[in-house]
């Protein structure tokens, strides 16, 4: 979402699916993607090595996040019937430059609004690189708090796929490179859920808003 849409007073404005699903829905979403994480490794037929990409993890991953959400019919559960995951969503609010859409990884999106969704970006972690710890703030983070993804959203979600070394040492290294972009506050454990997962808190640049974003950290080590 690389340049900033003028809303005037007639353009419809989407209201924000977090805040409709409130912090239950929103916990409903991240047990569905730790469990489709889950499935995903207990599959014997998946195997996630080192040197696997980005995308080709996410596609595997969003296939078992399908099947848990149709098999449990958790739109109906959160009362919000056209609610569901959807593969690389381009973002039509703010369109790149030469008429592109931005695209996020995933998203659940909201088919009742214009632009309603709660968003996953994925990144790809590694023991000791540097560069890759940059890469999750610089295209991760620094997307929702530009804007960029999830314009319409008070809260996100980020994935982390680590593919080498240990979650905490890797957390250690997010906690000072998402320090340079003055978060409200920086990585805390989110101990509802037994795995780990994270929560940052910052201002959105667009409009000033608080955001905050979930940190799923995903083990293929």
């Amino acid at each position: 979402m690389s340049s900033i849409r003028n809303i005037t007073a007639s353009s419809p404005v989407p209201d924000d699916l977090a805040k409709r699903l409130g912090p239950s829905g929103v916990n409903e979403i991240l047990l569905t993607l730790w469990q489709g994480y889950h499935d995903l490794v207990s599959d014997p037929a998946i195997i996630i090595t080192k040197n696997a990409l980005e995308d080709d993890i996410t596609l595997e991953w969003y296939g078992k996040i399908q099947q848990r959400w149709n098999n449990k019919n958790r739109a109906t559960s959160l009362k919000i019937n056209r609610i569901g995951p959807v593969h690389q969503y381009p973002d039509p609010s703010l369109k790149k430059k030469r008429g592109y859409e931005p695209t996020i990884d995933f998203c659940f999106r909201d088919w009742n609004t214009s632009n309603s969704y709660f968003g996953a970006e994925c990144k790809n972690l590694y023991h000791k690189k540097k560069d890759k710890i940059k890469r999750y703030v610089k295209t991760g983070v620094q997307n929702y708090t530009s804007g960029r993804y999830g314009s319409q959203s008070s809260e996100s979600s980020i994935v982390g796929y680590v593919l080498s070394g240990k979650i905490a040492d890797i957390v250690k290294e997010l906690v000072s490179e998402i320090a340079t972009d003055s978060p409200i506050s920086n990585l805390s454990r989110e101990t509802v859920f037994v795995d780990p997962q994270y929560a940052s808190r910052h201002i959105r640049n667009t409009d000033k808003n608080e955001i905050t974003l979930h940190h799923l950290f995903f083990d293929f080590t």
